[in-house]
């Protein structure tokens, strides 16, 4: 048989997620680190000539290449950002229905006695 089946039609199956220690107590510090070693690449493209000399020795502009990475730093951490911002308001929303559900099915338990 199928397994959505023997579930109740109103809960959804989500795999269970394996997190890290760190991650868990401090779930904002991946996009902390994105953000910060993007804003780090940004200050480095001004002076990257200076700070990576192999580059230049094999003719790629270092300065384009720390402006690239800045940016793609920069999205990936304000994507973790967001991401993050919604699953906080789906665990918010998804505590708020449980709670409601179980408040009406324990006022109908108290209207089914009499």
């Amino acid at each position: 048989m199928i397994q959505s089946q023997y579930q109740s039609p109103g809960r959804q199956h989500l795999p269970a997620r394996h997190h890290s220690r760190l991650l868990q107590q401090h779930p904002v510090l991946t996009a902390v680190f994105l953000l910060a070693g993007a804003v780090g690449l940004f200050i480095a493209s001004f002076s990257a000539d200076r700070l990576f000399p192999a580059l230049a020795l094999l003719g790629i502009p270092a300065t384009y290449l720390c402006l690239l990475l800045a940016l793609v730093l920069g999205i990936s951490g304000i994507l973790v950002c967001i991401i993050y911002l919604i699953e906080r308001i789906d665990q918010h929303n998804s505590q708020r229905l449980q709670a409601g559900a179980f408040m009406q099915s324990k006022e109908h338990s108290y209207a089914n006695r009499h």
